[in-house]
Order: structure tokens, then sequence, then C-alpha cells
């Protein structure tokens, strides 16, 4: 039996902020500002991991890719296209991803390296 150390990558809730952006926090009465995602800063991270690593990471996207931001609202999602199949993700699970269409969903996913393993709307992608 193999041993060692496996690190689970995933994101989720993205909705297609492909640029950093301020977030506030709270924490009990205490609100701050940070700068999260870009998918640069997250393929960067990916990167990192990956190389202290080697051969032992999964990276998942969760869902809620597809739709959020105006560049990808526009495009219906497949600006991401290119930009998701160089994060190297294993798989993709979705939970709102389904905003043009389960049939639009399915030409996306189609495009993709990697599977969708489910979405709420699984049952329909089949069809």
């Amino acid at each position: 039996m193999a041993t060692g150390k496996m690190t689970l990558l995933q994101i989720n809730d993205v909705h297609g902020y492909l640029e950093p952006h301020p977030e506030v926090f709270v924490e009990g009465d205490h609100r701050h500002i940070e700068t999260l995602g870009g998918y640069a800063r997250i393929s960067a991270f990916f990167q990192q991991v990956r190389e202290e690593s080697p051969g032992a990471v999964v990276a998942l996207d969760n869902g809620d890719t597809f739709h959020g931001t105006y560049p990808v609202v526009k495009s219906k999602g497949s600006i991401l296209l290119p930009v998701l199949n160089r994060l190297g993700l294993d798989a993709m699970t979705g939970h709102g991803d389904f905003a043009y269409g389960p049939t639009h969903l399915k030409e996306l996913v189609s495009q993709l390296d990697y599977p969708m393993l489910a979405t709420a709307l699984i049952n329909r992608l089949a069809n």
C-alpha cells in the first residue's frame, strides 16, 4: 500500500471573476476587505502546490463557474474555456452552471479537458 500525502485543491463560486476583486469579510463585529480571485492568482497557487507535491495533487472545480461577471455572461461562459483548461483541473461538479440551459452547459463541458461529474441537472444533461 502506498503511503504519503495527497493534496486536494478545489475552487468554487468563482462566478466568472477573471481578475482579482475586493470582497468584504465579517468576523463578529469586525469587517475587513480582502482581494480574492482572479484566475491568474488561482493558477499560480495551483502551480506552486503541484511543484511542492508532484503527482499527489487532485484539483477540482465545484461550480458556480460559468456565470457572474459581464464578460462571462456576454459569452455565455465560453470565454472561460481556455482559462479553465489551463488550470489543469481533474474534474468538475456544478450547482449553478446551467444559467444558459442544460444544452448549452453540455456544449461548454464538451470543450473542457476534464469531465463534469455531477450537477443539479445531471439527469437532463444525459438526455
